[in-house]
């Protein structure tokens, strides 16, 4: 290369290619395949009509081509696509006389209850507890309405949702049933038949199969009730449990450290979780290649080629995903490790004195930017090809200076969000019990996702009637002008 651009022959210093050439000369070099491509076997390539390549300039091409194949200093613009998507927010749209109840039906079916207490009922009579009275749908579903309760209305022992003292009443639970029968439906609470699953270490056994059917059904309604915005995000969520589990996971950055590890794609506008999927570790004590592709891949294929935006952090960020997802149709945006496959050389040792310096590389359509707050911060995108911001930064002695900021790193901070968000929502409506069986955490944890994305749906459903309204309004005033 250096040989090209130090020729005798150039009469001008080189500038760089604009992106009208770079497409001219992709455009050019697919003309050129396409016509080897379609000359017989036995014909010479050097025999080829020159008439029809007219104009082709091989070695202006090859250069074109290879810089944007290759990491470089200089930034070129990018063509990013419009957000095709359908119009973000609930799908279902409620009447005004709809409760918080209908709207919670919505990601947790009514059918559930009745087969809560099937399985319930089943379980116990294998007991072979006389005492034992069957359950019913309505039981069960007073059960989850009581848990819901406790979350809201916690107090320190479990008991004192029963004493006689009226300052204890506020949940209401002692007018649904008493406290053994409470404890008996906790004791011998089922969800699925399991009686199926093969043993462990055996083909087609499911680590899940205690709420697999509750599971894939939430998900399913989760996913169908509402449609994100244009920016999403992913990232992992932590359900608590402290017992032994042959997946449980240490996540110590997190605030539940120890638990059930969950990947969770969420939309950074609200919280709203929109697909999920619980970790189950290693497949034959095999740990699995490019987890984080795979989570990112499997969450996202439903909405690819939309022109979503994907934030995700350094677990998940690649050059090899950030491909995949371009030649999907959807832009990303992420921090990034500097020893990832496929990154510039030398990341880790760029040195940056003053905060707010960055440094900017490109390939292709990606870009590295290595930003300096009070460390370095390595992110890669698809999607951010503006000129950089202004963020304020607090200085030692108190003042505020304004600084430089890449697009990205604004981009990020703001979409980056959307899991924490709902872990945040999650947190106040929490309605986990201590228990001993670990697949309860995660039924709890299932309603809690139905509570979060009822109430959002509620929520965004008032506000679509409020936009509906108005643009009413605004019809029938332009109508009478």
């Amino acid at each position: 290369m250096a040989e090209i651009f130090d020729s005798s022959e150039s009469e001008s210093e080189f500038d760089g290619f604009e992106l009208r050439d770079i497409n001219a000369a992709e455009e050019r070099y697919l003309q050129h395949i396409d016509a080897l491509n379609n000359i017989d076997s036995d014909i010479e390539f050097s025999d080829v009509d020159s008439d029809e390549n007219e104009g082709f300039n091989s070695d202006d091409d090859n250069v074109a081509l290879a810089e944007i194949a290759k990491w470089g200093d200089e930034l070129r613009p990018v063509q990013i696509n419009d957000f095709t998507g359908p119009r973000p927010g609930p799908t279902t749209q409620m009447d005004k006389e709809k409760t918080e109840i209908d709207f919670f039906h919505l990601i947790f079916p009514e059918r559930l209850y009745s087969e809560i207490a099937t399985q319930t009922n089943a379980y116990a009579n294998g007991r072979q507890n006389e005492n034992w009275t069957p359950t019913t749908s309505d039981e069960i579903k007073a059960y989850i309405g009581g848990q819901i309760v406790m979350g809201i209305v916690p107090v320190p022992n479990m008991d004192m949702y029963w004493y006689k003292d009226k300052l204890f009443h506020s949940s209401s639970l002692e007018e649904k049933f008493s406290r053994n029968r409470y404890e008996e439906l906790q004791r011998y609470l089922h969800v699925a038949d399991t009686t199926q699953n093969p043993p462990r270490l055996q083909p087609g056994h499911d680590k899940l199969a205690h709420v697999r059917p509750i599971l894939e059904i939430v998900r399913d309604k989760s996913f169908q009730e509402y449609k994100p915005h244009m920016e999403v995000s992913i990232d992992e969520a932590m359900i608590g449990f402290n017992g032994r589990l042959g997946f449980k996971q240490y996540v110590p950055l997190k605030p539940t450290k120890r638990g059930i590890k969950v990947w969770v794609r969420a939309d950074p506008s609200n919280g709203y979780i929109n697909d999920f999927q619980v970790y189950t570790g290693k497949t034959a004590n095999n740990p699995e290649q490019n987890l984080g592709k795979r989570v990112v891949l499997d969450l996202m294929t439903p909405v690819f080629g939309l022109g979503h935006h994907l934030y995700c952090d350094s677990f998940f960020t690649s050059p090899d995903l950030f491909t995949s997802l371009w030649d999907h149709g959807t832009y990303a945006c992420g921090t990034v490790r500097a020893n990832r496959k496929g990154l510039p050389a030398g990341l880790d040792r760029i040195k940056l004195k003053e905060q707010g310096q960055f440094v900017v590389k490109q390939k292709n359509y990606m870009r590295v930017t290595v930003w300096r707050d009070k460390k370095n911060i390595n992110l890669l995108s698809t999607n951010c090809f503006g000129e950089p911001d202004k963020v304020n930064r607090k200085q030692k002695d108190g003042t505020i200076k304004e600084v430089p900021c890449p697009l990205s790193v604004k981009h990020y901070n703001m979409f980056m969000n959307g899991v924490d968000h709902a872990d945040q929502l999650r947190s106040t409506y929490n309605i986990s019990r201590k228990c001993l069986k670990w697949w309860k955490y995660l039924f709890n944890f299932l309603v809690d996702i139905s509570i979060v994305n009822a109430y959002l749906l509620m929520r965004e459903s008032v506000n679509h009637q409020i936009v509906t309204k108005k643009e009413q309004a605004a019809s029938n005033d332009s109508a009478r002008v």
